[in-house]
C-alpha cells in the first residue's frame, strides 16, 4: 500500500513539473496607466521657455517639440517676422481632451507673455501625452498661433503679435 502510494506522489510530482515546463509563456504586462496632469503640462511649458531662456532657439524644435517639421515651419515663420520669445508666459486656462483615434491625449494651454520686442501674445500651446511621456506638440509659444482642438474658437482667444522687423 505505501509503494502505492509513493507511486501515486511521484506522479503526480511528475505530471505538476511536466506542467510547469510546458505552461505558456508569461505575457508581457502592459505599461503602467499614466495620470496626465494639467502640473505636468504646465511642467512641460516651463522647460521649454527655461530651454529658450538658457540656449535661444537654436536646435529647439529639435529638443522640444513632438512635432519637429511643424514646430521648424512655425519658428521659420516666427523668424521671418521678427518675432522672439520674450518673458516667461502666463497660463491663462488648460483644457483637457482625452486621447481619440485621431489624436494623443491632450492639455491645450492657453499661455499669455510678451515677445521680445514687447507686445502681447495669446496662443495656445498644446502638450501630448505621447509613448507615456507628456511633450510639447509644437513647442512655438510666442506667436498667437491657436490650433485648440476643443477649444470653442481660437480667434476668440488668440492674440497675434504684429511683425516686429525694422522697416
Amino acid at each position: 500500500m505505501l509503494s502505492i502510494m509513493r507511486r501515486g506522489v511521484v506522479t503526480v510530482l511528475v505530471v505538476l513539473a511536466v506542467a510547469g515546463c510546458t505552461a505558456a509563456p508569461e505575457q508581457p504586462k502592459p505599461p503602467p496607466v499614466v495620470a496626465f496632469t494639467q502640473e505636468m503640462a504646465e511642467a512641460v511649458l516651463a522647460e521649454v521657455v527655461a530651454g529658450v531662456g538658457k540656449n535661444g532657439i537654436a536646435d529647439f524644435c529639435a529638443e522640444f517639440a513632438r512635432s519637429e517639421e511643424t514646430c521648424a515651419t512655425l519658428l521659420e515663420g516666427a523668424l521671418r517676422e521678427c518675432l522672439l520669445p520674450g518673458d516667461k508666459p502666463t497660463v491663462r486656462q488648460a483644457v483637457h481632451e482625452s486621447a481619440t483615434r485621431e489624436y494623443e491625449e491632450t492639455w491645450w494651454l492657453v499661455v499669455q507673455g510678451r515677445t521680445l520686442d514687447g507686445q502681447q501674445y495669446v496662443s495656445d500651446f498644446p502638450v501630448v501625452l505621447s509613448a507615456g511621456e507628456p511633450k510639447a506638440a509644437l513647442g512655438i509659444y510666442w506667436t498667437g498661433q491657436g490650433s485648440g482642438r476643443g477649444m470653442n474658437d481660437p480667434s476668440n482667444h488668440t492674440v497675434n503679435p504684429k511683425n516686429a522687423c525694422p522697416r
